[in-house]
């Protein structure tokens, strides 16, 4: 009994230290991300440079993954080292506020260059996240958690780009992007302090040592669930992700979105993701978190062939909103089914990276992709054409989400 109690303390503190992780990470991680683009077009960006500022960071992924895996692999105390990397992270938050220092025609490539430098360690900070959330959180208590976590971090996000669009339009270009970047470091070095505070059990080196990252990959192939589930995901990526840089660039060229627009955007998605997350959540405790991540990607689909007749900003903003209730579900529920499909051994940090190497790959290749493929067809044709690949894909994580492993199949027989 107390031992119970305390396992039942451990998990409470756990559950707090990660809120307010979370809510430290939503107000700097706002404060940056979704200006990101408008900030390197207002530093002289081109179409080739915006596209970059979503394909650079995967490609970083890409090229680290497998040493980061294999260093964390190597490591007894994997939780200092992620709070340290974190710190670093963070860090690049203040170099982007020092672009406009820099000579005109390296300007926008300083952003570029720091976006895609600054997710390697926030790639390496994410595996361990996600390694700590599957041992820290029983599978019974995940979909309350992250529904609570994203619930309150997203209200938190709401505000905070609604503050940031304000007042990035009302100080004079550079010095608001300095001013609100700066802030946003000072909460990153507050959500690295919190990541700090977890309980986590360090590992016997040994044991650490035994998580091969080959291993796992030789391994992942008796169970074909996972396989599949990889391979749906990395052809999802890639139809989600090549739209992303051509959504920012009919913002803000076509449709002449300013930062308060841009907020708004960010805004009226967040509370659609608000308004669904414990939905989802629900959902994926009556019908498993498969058919739920299916549902959200079906729907997501949708949401390119409603942006192909946008003609004003008012009409975005209410695409950008049902687009906020698929991607809230999709973005949880795959961090859900990831972790249900983890093997109990200490092969699970491989496994999560070789996830995260397959859908950071597609993610590299996808925006530039979709960048050459909307100059060579238009914007009506290509959003047309993204959301049909959604809608195909997404049948697909059905047939994943019903598929059963023959080893579980046999299992279950005796």
């Amino acid at each position: 009994m107390k031992k119970k109690l305390e396992v039942y303390k451990h998990l409470r503190y756990n559950i707090k230290m990660n809120m307010i992780n979370g809510l430290a990470w939503a107000i700097g991680f706002n404060m940056v991300n979704p200006f990101i683009g408008i900030y390197a077009i207002k530093l002289g960006a081109d179409d080739f440079q915006v596209s970059l500022l979503n394909s650079l960071p995967a490609l970083m992924v890409v090229i680290g993954v497998i040493p980061v895996t294999y260093l964390i692999n190597s490591l007894k105390d994997v939780h200092k080292f992620a709070y340290t990397v974190l710190y670093i992270a963070r860090t690049f938050y203040f170099l982007l506020a020092l672009a406009p220092f820099f000579n005109k025609e390296l300007q926008p490539w300083v952003v570029v260059v720091l976006v895609g430098v600054m997710n390697l360690p926030s790639m390496a900070v994410g595996m361990c996240w996600q390694s700590f959330m599957s041992e820290l959180i029983p599978p019974e208590y995940r979909s309350k958690v992250f529904a609570d976590r994203n619930f309150w971090t997203t209200i938190v996000a709401t505000i905070t780009v609604l503050v940031t669009g304000w007042l990035l339009d009302k100080i004079v270009f550079p010095i608001n992007y300095q001013v609100v970047f700066t802030v946003a470091f000072i909460f990153g070095l507050i959500e690295s302090y919190y990541f700090s505070r977890f309980h986590v059990v360090e590992r016997d080196l040994d044991e650490a040592k035994s998580g091969s990252f080959y291993e796992a990959f030789r391994n992942m192939f008796e169970s074909k669930k996972f396989i599949y589930f990889n391979v749906t995901s990395f052809i999802y990526y890639f139809a989600w992700m090549m739209a992303w840089p051509i959504f920012t660039i009919y913002k803000v060229n076509f449709l002449h979105a300013n930062n308060a627009w841009m907020s708004i955007f960010t805004i009226v998605s967040s509370i659609g993701s608000i308004l669904a997350f414990y939905k989802w959540a629900d959902l994926s405790n009556k019908r498993g978190n498969g058919f739920a991540v299916a549902l959200s990607a079906l729907l997501l689909g949708f949401i390119p062939l409603m942006w192909a007749t946008a003609k004003n900003l008012y009409v975005g903003a209410i695409f950008d909103f049902l687009g906020g209730i698929a991607v809230g579900g999709y973005n949880m529920l795959l961090l859900n089914w990831l972790l249900e499909l983890l093997p109990p051994t200490s092969e699970k940090m491989s496994y999560i990276a070789v996830f995260t190497l397959i859908t950071q790959i597609s993610a590299f290749i996808a925006p530039m992709f979709g960048m050459w493929l909307y100059t060579q067809m238009g914007y009506v044709a290509f959003m047309i054409l993204t959301g049909i690949a959604r809608i195909v894909v997404s049948i697909l994580y059905f047939l994943v989400a019903n598929y059963e492993d023959e080893i579980k199949e046999i299992e279950a027989k005796q």
